[in-house]
């Protein structure tokens, strides 16, 4: 999983995610691994899930999670400002068990695909979609809007980075950025790909 990083940093992401590879997402707190769900392969989850807490969502613009009829976890997050976790969902043809890299990358696949329909998908699951919020500089909302730069649906796959030097704790913006060295991965900061964009968070439809 090593890809050239002769290209500035945001010409190697949007190239990496084109490609259907994972970047690396930082903010000041935390960093994660993030990949285009239209593109999710079992092998590149499988190494996301193996790097990271294992606990994989799918970003997406707050009026398709509508369309989707995902309800969120907190029926005020919307209003709030706080996270926009939604139901977990299992794709609802396609999968076995559901927790497998495969039967996750088929689910979160399916949470990509214009032609999926609420009844694609069941409640609960083992995928946890998240809806993006306005005005917010965060990993899922960079993360959509870089798939949608790269000529993807606005959705992207992401999971919080471990610590490569103590597993009991998240990855520190330093060791992301080691990390990302190691594997050969774009690395990005999150605040700046949303206030140096050109779409902007606040812009995103799916599948435009």
């Amino acid at each position: 999983m090593t890809l050239s990083l002769d290209a500035r940093p945001l010409d190697a992401a949007l190239d990496a995610l084109s490609a259907g590879q994972p970047i690396v997402l930082t903010t000041p707190g935390d960093a994660a691994l993030v990949l285009p769900a239209a593109a999710a392969a079992t092998t590149t989850l499988a190494f996301v899930i193996r790097h990271s807490s294992g606990l994989v969502g799918v970003a997406l613009p707050g009026d398709r999670c509508d369309a989707l009829a995902l309800p969120p976890m907190r029926p005020a997050f919307r209003h709030d400002g706080g996270p926009g976790w939604c139901v977990a969902v299992d794709a609802a043809t396609g999968v076995t068990t559901g927790i497998s890299a495969a039967d996750r990358a088929e689910t979160i696949r399916r949470l990509a695909t214009p032609g999926t329909r609420p009844e694609d998908l069941n409640r609960p699951g083992h995928v946890l979609p998240y809806a993006t919020r306005p005005h917010v500089f965060g990993v899922p909302e960079a993360g959509v809007d870089l798939c949608q730069r790269a000529g993807l649906p606005a959705a992207a796959a992401f999971a919080a980075l471990v610590s490569p030097e103590d597993p009991t704790g998240m990855a520190t913006t330093g060791e992301a950025a080691a990390f990302a060295a190691a594997h050969g991965l774009p690395v990005l900061d999150s605040a700046a790909v949303l206030r140096n964009g050109s779409a902007g968070s606040s812009n995103l439809r799916f599948g435009s």
